[in-house]
C-alpha cells in the first residue's frame, strides 16, 4: 500500500464507486509508450486499498509493470453516470495461496490450469490517489486524508 493507511470511509466510497464495473483498463507505460488493456476484478470489490487481477508471467503487462511500476486504473460506467481513474503501484505477486484465495472458476476462460499453474502470477495495484465523478459529483480521494469533494468550478 501506500506509505499513508486508507482508512474506512475511504475504502467503502472506492468501493460503492467500483463495485459492478467488472471490467477497468489498465493502462502501463514502458519505454515511453503508453498502453491499456481490459482486465476484470471478476467481482472482487472487498477493497482495502488494493486491487488485484490475474495475469500469464510471460505477458507484456508483466514485463512493463517489471520496468515502470506506476499504472492506472479507469473505471467507465456512463449508464450509471460513475467514472474512476485509480492511479497506483502494480507489483507481480506470485503467492499460491493468494491465488487459490482470491480464484474464481470463470478465471478458467483465461486459465484452463487453474491457480496452481506456475505461469499464472497475481498483479497487485497499490492504489495512491482516485479520482472520480460520480452522483453529480467530483471526488478526490488519497489515503489518509479523507473524500474531498471538488468545488466544479475548480480543477482537481
Amino acid at each position: 500500500m501506500t506509505e499513508q493507511e486508507w482508512s474506512n470511509e475511504e475504502t467503502r466510497k472506492i468501493a460503492e464507486l467500483v463495485k459492478g464495473i467488472d471490467i477497468c483498463m489498465l493502462v502501463t507505460c514502458a519505454d515511453g509508450q503508453m498502453r491499456g488493456r481490459p482486465m476484470s476484478n471478476n467481482g472482487n470489490v472487498e477493497y482495502d486499498g488494493d486491487t488485484w487481477f490475474f495475469s500469464a508471467r510471460d505477458s507484456a503487462k508483466v514485463d512493463a509493470i517489471r520496468r515502470e511500476p506506476r499504472v492506472e486504473l479507469a473505471y467507465l460506467a456512463t449508464d450509471q453516470g460513475v467514472w474512476v481513474s485509480i492511479e497506483g503501484r502494480a507489483e507481480i505477486v506470485d503467492d499460491d495461496r493468494r491465488k487459490r484465495d482470491l480464484w474464481q472458476d470463470e478465471l478458467r476462460s483465461w486459465f484452463a490450469t487453474g491457480p496452481e499453474d506456475d505461469d499464472v502470477v497475481l498483479v497487485r495495484v497499490a492504489a495512491d490517489r482516485v479520482h472520480a465523478w460520480a452522483q453529480g459529483e467530483e471526488l478526490v480521494i488519497e489515503p489518509g486524508k479523507g473524500v474531498l469533494r471538488v468545488p466544479q468550478d475548480q480543477p482537481a
